[in-house]
């Protein structure tokens, strides 16, 4: 059997020729290909994220940014959860905004957006893409970053916070900081929108499942893979209660959902990325902490 019917038989899930050696063992062929990456990328990861913008030419639905598809029934789905759930007279902090494409959809609907990357070059990318939209704004910070919440409110007071494949790529440690800093930044008012991937099995299963094979990947993988970005960590229901007990946090709406990505093995208008999302407030007066 070929290696590209290899591939295709192991995003599906399937044997080969009913041997023991199952396709699910095509995943450790990518081996040697990520440790190649791996010793020519830096481990820092805000050094990993600024060097993936720095060489992105392209976005949008024929970009280099894997997320990054412009789909609009993606974000008209979005747009509608947040008109259904957040105060319309508070500004949105964007979290990892990245190029701004959902800063600026935002900016339509509230006050005032400020989106936030760990990356200089990201903000760049989204200053230059957000040029006619005169209520956003963008700045280098780390949402993970400890007292981050707390300046942001002093600045902006009570917000909303709109996040995209945030949680996903932080380490335990730096999630519980940025919730830290989310529960200083919503005060009583403010509501947390986030989604999240959260793909099904390890993540050489997923890099399999978004056209990877030991020899080559999609390029808008490939590009991830080369900068050093580590691979997303699960994100749904059981991180949900983890991060955001109810003791804390109030849950208005969660669930599995798919984004939209550019196409890597699809000739579809774009790569259905299996994800999960929620819409979180702080918890009502009289709860643990408040």
């Amino acid at each position: 059997m070929s290696q590209s019917r290899l591939a295709v038989e192991a995003r599906r899930g399937r044997h080969c020729n009913g041997n023991i050696w199952i396709v699910g063992f095509y995943k450790y062929l990518l081996i040697p290909q990520l440790i190649w990456y791996g010793v020519r990328s830096p481990r820092d990861q805000g050094l990993a994220w600024d060097r993936f913008w720095a060489g992105i030419q392209r976005t949008g639905a024929d970009g280099e940014v894997i997320w990054d598809t412009a789909s609009t029934e993606e974000l008209d789905r979005v747009r509608a959860h947040a008109l259904e759930h957040m105060a319309r007279d508070l500004p949105v902090i964007d979290i990892g905004c990245g190029n701004g494409r959902f800063s600026r959809l935002l900016a339509g609907s509230f006050p005032k957006v400020l989106g936030i990357d760990i990356s200089a070059h990201a903000v760049r990318r989204a200053e230059e893409e957000s040029g006619e939209v005169d209520n956003v704004t963008y700045r280098v910070l780390d949402a993970s970053a400890a007292s981050a919440g707390q300046r942001l409110f002093e600045e902006l007071g009570e917000a909303n916070v709109f996040m995209r494949g945030v949680f996903h790529v932080f380490d335990v440690k730096q999630r519980e900081r940025a919730v830290a800093n989310l529960r200083d930044i919503v005060g009583r008012r403010g509501a947390v929108y986030f989604a999240e991937t959260n793909y099904a099995g390890d993540p050489l299963d997923q890099l399999v499942a978004q056209g990877a094979t030991a020899t080559a990947m999609p390029e808008p993988l490939r590009k991830c893979i080369a900068a050093g970005i580590k691979p997303p960590r699960h994100f749904g229901e059981v991180q949900l209660a983890a991060l955001f007990p109810p003791a804390y946090w109030e849950t208005l709406k969660s669930g599995p959902m798919t984004m939209h990505g550019v196409p890597l093995t699809t000739t579809g208008d774009f790569e259905p990325i299996p994800s999960f999302y929620a819409i979180v407030r702080r918890g009502a007066p009289g709860s643990a902490r408040t």
